[in-house]
């Protein structure tokens, strides 16, 4: 990489505009791009919820940061997310079929929608693509972990700081809230939650009601048809038109408000190298067919890695492979899936209006069976939005990681390598099983065949966490071992597994290490 050249061309079979129709395509498929050198003093990498909280928290304090996002700005683009029975442009990130954990029975024509996974040999891995990163497309449970894990997982933080400051400064950052129980009652929508409760009740399960970041308010009028419906119309894992406090709304909202925060979407970055205590990205622009439409090289003297767990390991493993970036041995280990299992039931009170004919798509209960320590584990229950009665009840559960796994980067393919098999799932699957014949046996029903392996959804995982796991690979406060200026600030500080959905951990996690590295004067 020749730096003293400000300036290069190279050959592209493109245009060199944004969002160019296939004609304007072709009839350019022999111009010249520039590839330009650009710098700033602050780069973050990833628009999720670490890099949401790093740049509000360095905007806040005078700071100039740019934030690259590989995915569209939703909210500036004009086009609508699409609903879960009419799969869209929002659908899948550059496929030609839609992506979700079932019934992809839908053709796409190629776009960088809001939804993407990431295929492996046991396990498929699946991620947000947008500025808001998975905050777009997840189901908004913001649930706080089992205070005894969380010390299991993190021995050397005060637990009691993180649960009296910090997991509290993120609920009200994130603006969770509670659907109020009278109207889960009454609502139709939420037939299927209420079934759900009472049948782990019944089945000797605790219940317990889980705080969202889906404003419960604007839900109650969708309900009265007051105002346009999204989680009551289909609307969730391809996003939210309505209603959800997803990160552009909050974080990254206040960030822009300062006037110190410019965000770059389409911008995917390809390696980082290191260079006079700072680093310069290679990056790649690219329009919404997934085509190349510029370079750039993009220098900066502090960089923050936030581009989500598999973003980030790829970045920093590819860089090490293909640019010597050092790293220490920590990186790429302690990786899990969050204890991630994914299974459901058949027949579940099929004759007597089952779970509804409609459901809301942002789930409110869960099971709690973390204090059981043959079989530990807390269960979402999860919604099955169809528009008809499937009489199918749906449960992600999440469990410890008791075999944790391992990445690493293929020089020769150029791609991720995960140590990750299904004995790394066999606790999960037995729980599972459990959790099935128990609630089977009170309640009626069947293992849920027909879905993932005969019922048993070992390969389904939203929630990658670990390979650069804080206090390991990085400091106490995510900089990575071995560098000044680089750090860390996403699932990935989090060792295999927290116990629940991790997204209020991430964020208080990053709170606690920004308000740390700013009082050292980390960020100048």
């Amino acid at each position: 990489m020749d730096r003293g050249t400000f300036i290069k061309t190279t050959a592209l079979g493109i245009g060199a505009l944004f969002f160019l129709g296939t004609q304007n395509i072709l009839a350019n498929s022999f111009s010249s791009i520039e590839t330009t050198e650009e710098n700033r003093p602050i780069i973050i990498i990833g628009s999720g919820y670490g890099g949401a909280v790093a740049a509000l928290r360095l905007c806040e304090a005078g700071k100039k940061v740019c934030m690259l996002e590989m995915g569209l700005n939703w909210a500036k683009s004009g086009i609508s997310f699409s609903k879960m029975q009419k799969p869209g442009k929002s659908a899948a990130w550059l496929k030609k079929q839609s992506i979700a954990p079932f019934f992809n029975l839908f053709s796409l024509e190629p776009f960088t929608g809001a939804l993407d996974r990431l295929d492996f040999k046991d396990i498929k891995i699946w991620v947000g693509r947008g500025v808001g990163g998975g905050s777009l497309v997840n189901g908004g449970m913001a649930v706080l972990p089992k205070r005894d894990y969380f010390e299991e997982i993190f021995p050397n933080l005060d637990s009691k700081l993180f649960f009296d400051k910090y997991f509290p400064k993120a609920q009200q950052e994130l603006k969770v809230n509670v659907a109020r129980e009278e109207f889960l009652n009454d609502c139709k929508f939420y037939k299927f939650n209420k079934v759900g409760e009472a049948e782990a009740r019944k089945a000797g399960f605790k219940t317990i009601r889980v705080p969202n970041v889906y404003d419960f308010d604007y839900m109650e009028k969708e309900y009265r048809n007051e105002v346009p419906r999204s989680a009551l119309d289909g609307e969730v894992i391809y996003g939210n038109n309505h209603g959800k406090n997803s990160l552009d709304k909050t974080y990254l909202k206040k960030a822009v408000a300062t006037g110190n925060l410019e965000i770059l979407d389409l911008h995917s970055v390809q390696n980082i190298k290191n260079e006079n205590e700072g680093y310069c990205l290679e990056v790649h622009l690219i329009d919404t067919s997934g085509q190349i439409v510029a370079k750039k090289l993009m220098n900066c003297q502090q960089l923050i890695l936030a581009a989500g767990t598999m973003g980030t390991l790829e970045l920093l493993l590819k860089s090490h492979a293909e640019n010597g970036l050092q790293l220490n041995e920590e990186v790429g280990k302690h990786w899990g899936n969050n204890g991630n299992f994914m299974t459901g039931r058949n027949w579940v009170k099929a004759f007597s209006g089952g779970l509804g004919f409609q459901h809301s798509t942002i789930p409110v209960g869960g099971i709690d069976n973390w204090d059981d320590p043959k079989h530990t584990f807390f269960a979402e229950l999860a919604p099955l939005p169809m528009g008809m009665n499937v009489a199918t009840a749906l449960y992600l559960m999440i469990n410890k990681v008791d075999q944790p796994g391992s990445v690493s980067f293929d020089a020769s393919t150029k791609k991720l390598v995960l140590d990750w098999s299904r004995k790394n799932t066999s606790k999960m699957e037995v729980n599972a099983k459990f959790f099935l014949r128990k609630m089977n046996k009170v309640n009626g029903g069947t293992r849920s065949h027909m879905l993932f392996h005969n019922g048993l959804g070992y390969d389904v995982c939203y929630h990658p966490l670990g390979g650069v796991v804080l206090g390991k690979a990085t400091t106490e406060f995510g900089q990575l071992k071995n560098h000044k200026n680089l750090f860390v600030l996403d699932g990935s500080l989090i060792p295999a597994s927290i116990g629940v959905n991790p997204f209020l951990t991430i964020t208080a996690l990053v709170e606690y290490c920004m308000e740390n590295l700013l009082k050292e004067k980390a960020f100048g």
